[in-house]
């Protein structure tokens, strides 16, 4: 029996708790986002249901607003208008319900969205634009109800006007200071007076500081921002699945050089810029790898095609074609300038064990010394991280795992369950028993994935680097193991901080593919910005028909 002395505070303790949970539970309120009706082809019969989990996603405001539970969403009828949705809510007892309408016509979407509050206090608004563009347009919509309906501060519309005064065509220009792109993490060492505020505070207008290119009609695997024609203003140059394209920035968007078709039916891995012939202006190496499947057992046979480019009068020209290794580019310690490297194909794994240093001697290339590189490393999936008198190297291993090692190759820390820097590009080989000839009935085949380039970058101090990278979110890749495509994306900073790599930074949730990362001039006003390559997905909903988005994130670096 409890002691009669413990029984008042008990029972006052716990009466306490459940007034505090009934005043948690009466200050948080709910909303209700029923399906939007549609009008149009047969083929977008299914933007009614993702609208629906879009928003459900978006507007989601942990402890003060959350979605109400789906057996409540499904007996609510879409309301026919304002008295409707009030008198929903008197009966249903949810705080806010957001419904809406899309109607498709060819290639244009006319979209309305409302949202009605419990009180009657309403919010509207519609808009036409092409179908590629209704991903962004229900973002920014999802920003205005955060602040114009459920009160948000740092959300609202005339907030985001007063932050927001240099926009052009509805997109920021990646110069603009604040916003809150950017989350710091809890550590004092890192709040540098030369980085965005948006680093460091969460809230506020999800488009201040940062900029987005027009939507390009391609899928893209590669980037890099670079002077490619010594004019003193860099261009933008883009991998993509036919081959490579130059753009310009020029009043917010990007405008179109030229474009160069590579070798067909070819993958495209990996895009490079370095000064090979000493005129300091660089060139562009090109990576790319074909495949072939015998008939017989539909087993694939590959090899790697590489290029070097020169960009000059605005056009593209091939200074090497169809090399036979693998090419890239590694910043080589001490000074870390970009060096050209080479490596050829391996016989039972994609590459060989042997990275060499490559020059260019006019239209052929020649092999330098050996690299010396610890296991899993390739010149596609391996960096140097400057650390105080010496370096690191940082490799990501089959399964996009990180793994840092010293400079006596021995391995120091792995991540275990964060995948980075998957780009979506598999190539199939084969793994044959040794002395087995092609078509052998026991060889197997596997699919490499091939990551995209991790950046070593001094942002927040002065002397200490960063390691930027991309982590890969994805329920469908949590689930199945070989899947590859990740609908959104995180650019993390990560720092050694002595047994493994710690946080940072990071960015804000990115929706799409992330296909690529840069630290660079993109807009030609003499202050780098994080570079991110985007391939999208149609309405943000599916993995066919993929487009590609240039964004640029202020980092107010010095």
């Amino acid at each position: 029996m409890l002691n009669r002395r413990l029984a008042f505070p008990v029972l006052a303790l716990v009466a306490i708790m459940l007034l505090a949970a009934a005043a948690l539970a009466q200050e948080t309120k709910k909303f209700a986002v029923v399906p939007f009706s549609y009008t149009g082809p047969q083929k977008y019969s299914y933007f009614p249901k993702a609208f629906q989990a879009s928003l459900n996603n978006d507007l989601e405001w942990g402890g003060h607003v959350v979605p109400a539970s789906s057996s409540v969403v499904d007996s609510i009828p879409a309301p026919k208008g304002k008295a409707d949705a009030v008198k929903t809510l008197a009966s249903t007892g949810i705080d806010y319900v957001i419904s809406g309408s899309i109607a498709i016509l060819d290639k244009e979407a006319n979209l309305r969205i409302m949202a009605v509050g419990s009180d009657g206090s309403s919010w509207e608004n519609k808009g036409q634009m092409p179908i590629d563009e209704i991903t962004p347009w229900l973002d920014a919509q999802s920003k205005s109800i955060m602040g114009d309906v459920f009160n948000r501060p740092g959300y609202s519309t005339a907030e985001t006007k007063a932050k927001n005064t240099d926009i052009t065509d509805g997109v920021t220009n990646p110069t603009e200071p604040g916003g809150s792109q950017f989350i710091m993490a809890n550590d004092d060492q890192y709040q540098a007076d030369t980085l965005n505020p948006q680093f460091r505070y969460e809230g506020g207008s999800e488009t201040i500081g940062r900029w987005r290119s027009q939507t390009l009609r391609f899928f893209s695997t590669s980037m890099v921002v670079s002077d490619g024609d010594g004019d003193g203003k860099n261009e933008v140059f883009i991998l993509h699945k036919t081959g490579i394209s130059a753009y310009r920035y020029e009043q917010g968007k990007l405008k179109h050089l030229d474009t160069l078709e590579l070798t067909p039916s070819t993958q495209y891995l990996r895009l490079e810029a370095a000064d090979l012939d000493k005129d300091n202006i660089p060139e562009l190496i090109v990576g790319t790898y074909q495949t072939q499947y015998r008939s017989a057992l539909k087993s694939p046979e590959g090899w790697p095609k590489s290029h070097v480019l020169s960009f000059s009068s605005g056009k593209f020209k091939f200074l090497v074609k169809d090399y036979n290794r693998f090419l890239g580019v590694l910043r080589l310690p001490p000074m870390y300038t970009p060096i050209m490297v080479a490596q050829d194909k391996g016989v039972r794994h994609l590459f060989g064990p042997r990275i060499n240093e490559a020059y260019l001697k006019g239209s052929e290339i020649a092999l330098g010394q050996s690299i010396p590189t610890p296991e899993y490393g390739n010149l596609y999936n391996m960096t140097y991280l400057p650390d105080e008198f010496g370096y690191k190297y940082v490799v990501l291993d089959d399964f996009h795992r990180l793994n840092v090692y010293s400079q006596t190759m021995e391995r120091l820390s792995s991540t275990k369950e964060e995948r980075y820097n998957s780009s979506g590009l598999g190539i199939e080989t084969n793994d044959r028993p040794m002395g087995m000839g092609p078509g052998s009935v026991d060889e197997t085949t596997n699919t490499y994935n091939v990551p995209f380039r991790m950046i070593a970058a001094s942002l927040t101090q002065k002397g200490k680097y960063e390691l930027l990278v991309n982590k890969d979110l994805s329920v469908a890749a949590q689930v199945f193991e070989r899947f590859n495509y990740f609908s959104q994306g995180e650019i993390h900073a990560l720092v050694w901080d002595g047994v493994g790599m710690n946080l940072a930074w990071k960015t804000r949730r990115i929706k799409g593919q992330v296909s690529d990362i840069g630290v660079a001039d993109l807009n030609n006003d003499g202050k780098k910005q994080l570079c991110v390559l985007l391939n999208t997905f149609p309405g943000g909903m599916g993995f066919s028909n993929r487009k590609t988005v240039v964004l640029a994130y202020d980092l107010n670096a010095q």
